[in-house]
C-alpha cells in the first residue's frame, strides 16, 4: 500500500509541479508567475502534518467528499487524499526548480539561435528547452522517491493507512529492531535504484554527457 501511496504522489507531483513549473517559467515575471511562487510558497512553508489535517477536517469532515481514514481494502480512490497531502511538498519545489530552470535556459544562447533559424515556437519549447531544463528536476525526482516511501508514516498516520509508516511505528513501540532494519534496508535499496536511473536518464536528456 505504500508503494501505491508513494507512487500516487510521484504521479501528481510529476504532473502538477511540471505544469506550474512550465507554465511560470515561461511567463517569468508575469502575474501567472507571481500567483504559482506565493502558492507554492505557501506549501512549502506548511508542514505536512498541519496540511493533512486541513485537508481531513475540510474534505473530510465538514463537506464529506472524502472518507476520514482509508479502509482495509485500500482502492486508488481512496489514497488520492493521502497522496495529494505526501507528495505537496514534494510538488512545490518540483514547480519551482522548473521555473527557474525554464527561466534561466529561455535567455540561453541556443533558444536564441532556435528562434533566429526559424523552428516553430513547439519545437524550440518542447525539443531544446524542456530537455536542457529537465536534468536539475529529474535529479530532484530521483532522489525524492525514496523520501517520499520514508515521508510516508506521517501521511500513513493521519490517514490510517495501514503500510510501511504503521509497520515502522508498531515495531518502534513493540522494540522490534529487525522489523525496522528490514524495512529501512528496503527504502535504501529502492532509493539507490532511483538514484542508478537518475544517471542514465542524464545520458538520454544531454548527449554531451553521454560521450564526457
Amino acid at each position: 500500500v505504500t508503494l501505491r501511496l508513494a507512487f500516487l504522489a510521484f504521479a501528481i507531483e510529476i504532473v502538477l509541479g511540471l505544469t506550474l513549473g512550465i507554465l511560470a517559467g515561461l511567463k517569468a515575471g508575469k502575474l501567472v508567475d507571481n500567483l504559482i511562487l506565493v502558492l507554492t510558497l505557501l506549501i512549502i512553508s506548511m508542514p505536512v502534518f498541519v496540511l493533512g489535517f486541513i485537508v481531513k477536517s475540510v474534505f473530510a469532515f465538514q463537506l464529506g467528499w472524502i472518507a476520514p481514514n482509508v479502509s482495509t481494502e485500500e482502492t486508488w480512490g481512496e489514497l488520492i487524499a493521502p497522496a495529494i497531502v505526501l507528495g505537496s511538498l514534494s510538488l512545490a519545489y518540483v514547480a519551482r526548480l522548473t521555473r527557474t530552470s525554464m527561466a534561466e535556459n529561455l535567455r540561453a544562447d541556443y533558444v536564441r539561435t532556435a528562434v533566429a533559424k526559424g523552428l516553430p515556437k513547439r519545437r524550440v519549447i518542447g525539443v531544446h528547452l524542456m530537455r536542457n531544463s529537465m536534468i536539475p528536476v529529474v535529479t530532484f525526482l530521483g532522489t525524492d522517491i525514496g523520501a517520499l516511501m520514508g515521508g510516508a508514516v506521517v501521511t500513513e498516520g493521519i490517514f490510517n493507512v495501514k503500510g510501511v509508516g504503521g509497520l515502522i511505528y508498531e515495531s518502534v513501540v513493540r522494540r522490534e529492531g529487525l522489523t525496522v532494519v528490514g524495512v529501512v534496508t528496503v527504502l535504501v535499496v529502492v532509493y539507490l535504484i532511483a538514484s542508478l536511473l537518475v544517471d542514465l536518464l542524464y545520458a538520454v536528456m544531454d548527449p554531451r554527457i553521454r560521450y564526457a
